[in-house]
């Protein structure tokens, strides 16, 4: 066997592949701690055992050990006599923080977790048939479920939102179709941030409805619509729009049906419109990162190859066949997801 140069692992001992094997109690301990608002409680002044009880309506004894778990995971630590949190959990996982979204971990960590039991035996006797249809991420069709995956969605997304808005140029456009918009927070984030555009959201008829309420929250009705469309069907894309985007749907896909979606796209937009696709994305050299890797791994499901993760000449290449020009990748969320323009040629 070669050796691999600079092997960070060379006489190590088994802590890393015990840690690999093992991680998914620690998500388990954080989506418990999350349930019973922890975090929250700690924020609010609650410290010892007995006080979290009170504010979680959980045991005492209960509480004593979900704390000593969340320090050795360091999201908890004692300074001065008082139990805290660290500074990521308080922003990112107290509840009253403009920027929690640890609902969306919550209910996360709960389907990834049914979806990742048992992985191993899926991997013998994959067809290379089309898989049968589904919805582009997970089961829409039951509006409570559509709805909080919808709120959790636009808790996890609002801030890479305003990130996005940041980057990339909106006011360049007259009229932005969002496909699979979700919660409308990237049109949200936008309009908020820029003027002289208006957009249109479409998504599952069951997640419109949670759409138009984020709308209506951020006072944006008379710039952003919302409507039921669905980007696997050519009557769904209209005539008006210089602008079209895909945010995080696409991985659900393999190639072909994001080809033809592409397709689809290109016919809509007018001389000279853009398009941008937002999603999980490999390196070039397609060996990582963890996160996207994950998810394409994660798209073998019931004997088919669901969904392919692109890397960033891929995602370039597929622009390119279907006519679209002058296109280029970048990480907007580093090691995670790629930020992809093209443009029709004039």
């Amino acid at each position: 066997m070669s050796k691999i140069p600079n092997d960070p692992t060379v006489g190590k001992n088994s802590e890393r592949l015990n840690e690999l094997a093992f991680s998914f109690k620690k998500s388990q301990a954080l989506a418990a701690a999350l349930e019973c608002d922890l975090f929250t409680s700690l924020s609010k002044g609650a410290s010892t055992p007995i006080e979290i009880a009170s504010h979680c309506g959980i045991d005492a004894e209960t509480a004593d050990r979900l704390l000593i778990i969340c320090k050795a995971m360091d999201l908890v630590a004692e300074v001065d006599g008082r139990n805290v949190n660290h500074e990521d959990v308080e922003r990112f996982l107290v509840r009253e923080a403009p920027t929690f979204f640890g609902d969306y971990l919550r209910f996360t960590i709960g389907v990834e977790y049914d979806e990742w039991s048992g992985f191993a035996k899926t991997l013998a006797g994959v067809s290379a048939d089309k898989p049968y249809s589904k919805l582009y991420e997970g089961d829409l069709d039951d509006p409570e479920r559509a709805r909080k995956f919808t709120t959790a969605g636009y808790n996890s997304a609002i801030a890479l939102a305003h990130r996005l808005a940041k980057r990339f140029d909106f006011s360049r456009f007259n009229h932005w179709l969002d496909f699979a918009g979700g919660s409308g927070c990237y049109a949200i984030a936008a309009c908020e941030r820029q003027d002289g555009f208006k957009v249109t959201v479409k998504d599952h008829p069951n997640v419109i409805p949670v759409t138009k309420e984020f709308i209506v929250k951020h006072g944006l009705e008379d710039r952003i619509t919302a409507q039921p469309g669905d980007f696997l069907k050519a009557a769904d894309f209209p005539d008006d729009c210089d602008l079209i985007s895909f945010i995080t749907p696409l991985h659900w896909y393999l190639r072909d049906d994001v080809l033809a979606t592409l397709r689809r796209a290109h016919t809509a937009l007018p001389a000279g419109g853009g398009i941008l696709i937002v999603g999980y994305m490999l390196n070039d050299e397609r060996s990582g990162p963890v996160d996207p890797a994950f998810y394409h791994l994660q798209a073998i499901s019931e004997g088919h190859y669901t969904g392919h993760v692109p890397s960033g000449p891929e995602y370039v290449s597929y622009l390119e066949e279907v006519g679209f020009t002058d296109a280029k990748y970048d990480w907007l969320l580093d090691n995670r997801l790629g930020l992809i323009e093209a443009w029709k040629p004039a």
